[in-house]
């Protein structure tokens, strides 16, 4: 890579030299260039000219010019030593020397060519066996692979492939299903939940999973319950005890029929007691999954199927993730090209055809809003909150967002249910009708403070836009994931929230509800608060969805929380994938996934 980088500087100290023509220089100004020795630029221009890069002529005498002839041109050698970066896992550093002067639009279109064709699936025959890698890019950094600190739903993914709850949500019967626990049941008054765990079950590093590590593992999430996504179970479960090596009993101060769902979730999994308090243990996880990690940095993350899984070896023997922002976005706008396999993508009309197929994504995304009424304001006027939400109607939104992903519907919990357009176009009001309206609401032009995260600040400035063509003064105001869980969000007037509405739905849900009690009025607090307790006593699972729904409808009503739009996408594969299943968290599950070659 040095000598590429070599040459790259003396081919820019030359810009008005053409390929294949020589020019006389001195050795001393070419040492001056590479910045050695004499002895030394010697030696870089003889390995230069025996890669075919340049012609040198040497001649003696001390000032002597000799003749010197590029033969590579500079954008094949930029091209050459970006793709070099890529090969050595540095897709960061190959991606930051396409931003260099002398980078123009071809070249970085050949480059992207190149790395669509470099991602996707790889099969490679060494002796007497098959090695299938699958390549593929994600747009963010992975934050951490440690089941208790996931934050964002790509980690979650990650932490799914590598570590394994008691319990599994099966998609196809909507129910849970044995996983780590082969079989459980709870006691006559639903405050003892006893496990029974596989035999057999191995971490990455040889040891066999036992009841002491469930019970270390529900020991640490509880440490770090507070402000922690489903943090509120922790404080109904009273203690988690070994009977033996293979039976875990979990018992609670009262009642939480939702317990096996949390159980089945990827913050629940199980990890190794004896690892788990390392400081670096999100970065160099142990679990027992079908793959184990076995690099990650900045750019790439690897994973290495786990041949001891103990529900069967994966098809593929690798996958490796690849930190690639905007990739994917480019690859949009010209082909599929290589890729086998895209998570959230739409399929463009002209491709919908032939070799490429769809998995429909059972889940949603919701993006909605929740008002602070603990700051003091002009939202504390319920008038106020209806003008705002009067301005925010779901079909002006969904205008502003544009594409057929998104929709509207009548609620969180049956977020599935799709309202028809004609439905969302009632009542929208022009935005002279709303500045008559907020006027006569006494708003006296009080600026607004909208908080959310980084990821989500397209949206922010969506209702923005909005609310300011309709007479509100809004800010927007960015806070880091961890920050936003803390009491800063709480100097803002609005909260910009995204929910994964998928199979935890409840969980998320009553999660929710609860956080947004440090928000709220204390009436409303108290009528959430009651729901939320019967609905965790509850037993039949429709029941436990009126309850959410009337907690939904007491929001609502009260302009408390109002719903933006909700956003729905597909798995893109190629026909040559086999196996493809979404897990719980709606992405392709890597363990079953195979290559049909021809």
């Amino acid at each position: 890579m040095k000598l590429r980088d070599h040459y790259l500087r003396l081919r820019r100290h030359f810009p008005q030299a053409e390929d294949g023509q020589a020019l006389a220089v001195a050795l001393d100004e070419l040492a001056g260039v590479l910045d050695c020795t004499h002895r030394n630029v010697t030696l870089l221009l003889k390995r230069m000219r025996a890669e075919g890069w340049i012609g040198w002529e040497p001649k003696r005498g001390r000032g002597s010019r000799s003749p010197l002839t590029f033969f590579c041109p500079l954008e094949e050698m930029l091209f050459s030593a970006t793709r070099e970066l890529v090969l050595r896992g540095d897709l960061q550093g190959a991606l930051a020397r396409l931003q260099t002067a002398d980078s123009g639009p071809g070249l970085q279109e050949r480059f992207h060519r190149w790395l669509g064709g470099y991602f996707g699936h790889r099969s490679e025959v060494r002796g007497a066996r098959r090695l299938d890698t699958l390549r593929f890019p994600l747009s963010q950094q992975v934050a951490s692979l440690d089941p208790a600190g996931t934050l964002f739903t790509a980690d979650a993914h990650l932490v799914h492939q590598l570590f394994d709850p008691l319990l599994r949500y099966n998609r196809v019967t909507k129910t849970l299903s044995p996983h780590v626990a082969h079989a459980w049941e709870a006691d006559l008054s639903r405050l003892r939940w006893t496990f029974h765990l596989r035999k057999g079950v191995l971490f990455h590093h040889g040891r066999e999973l036992t009841a002491d590590d469930v019970c270390a593992t529900f020991a640490r999430l509880r440490g770090r319950a507070d402000g922690s996504l489903y943090g509120w179970v922790h404080r109904r479960i009273a203690s988690v005890e070994a009977q033996d090596p293979v039976t875990v009993t979990f018992t609670l101060e009262e009642p939480c029929e939702l317990l096996p769902q949390y159980l089945a979730t990827t913050r629940a999994s199980i990890v190794p007691a004896e690892l788990s308090e390392q400081a670096d243990f999100s970065r160099n996880p142990v679990g027992t999954g079908p793959f184990r990690l076995s690099h990650l940095d900045e750019t790439l993350c690897v994973l290495d199927a786990f041949p001891g899984y103990f529900q069967g070896r994966a098809h593929l023997d690798r996958v490796e993730l690849w930190h690639a922002p905007g990739l994917q976005e480019q690859e949009r706008t010209r082909t599929l090209g290589s890729f086998q396999l895209l998570h959230n993508y739409l399929l463009p009309v002209e491709d919908d055809a032939g070799s490429w197929h769809q998995v429909q994504q059972q889940g949603a995304t919701c993006r909605f809003l929740t008002f602070n009424l603990r700051k003091q304001g002009p939202l504390a006027s319920p008038v106020l909150r209806e003008a705002l939400c009067t301005a925010l109607h779901p079909a002006k939104v969904l205008e502003r967002v544009g594409g057929d992903a998104t929709y509207a519907a009548a609620s969180l919990v049956r977020g599935d249910a799709e309202l028809p357009p004609q439905q969302t176009q009632d009542e929208v009001q022009p935005p002279e009708a709303c500045l008559e309206a907020l006027r006569r609401a006494g708003y006296a032009g009080e600026r607004l403070v909208l908080c959310t995260i980084p990821q989500y600040e397209r949206d922010a400035k969506l209702v923005q836009a909005l609310l300011q063509e309709t007479g509100w003064a809004v800010e927007v105001k960015l806070l880091g994931a961890e920050a936003f869980k803390s009491e800063q969000r709480l100097q803002a007037d609005l909260l910009l929230f995204s929910m994964v509405l998928d199979n935890d739905a409840e969980l998320r849900l009553v999660d929710l509800y609860k956080s947004m009690q440090r928000h709220l009025e204390p009436s409303a607090k108290e009528a959430v608060a009651a729901k939320i307790s019967t609905l965790l006593g509850e037993t039949e699972a429709l029941r436990r969805e009126q309850l959410l729904l009337g907690t939904e409808e007491e929001l609502r009503s009260r302009r408390l929380l109002h719903i933006l739009y909700f956003k729905r996408l597909k798995t893109v594969y190629h026909a040559s994938v086999r196996g493809i299943s979404l897990d719980s968290l709606e992405w392709v599950s890597f363990k079953d996934i195979w290559f049909q070659t021809r």
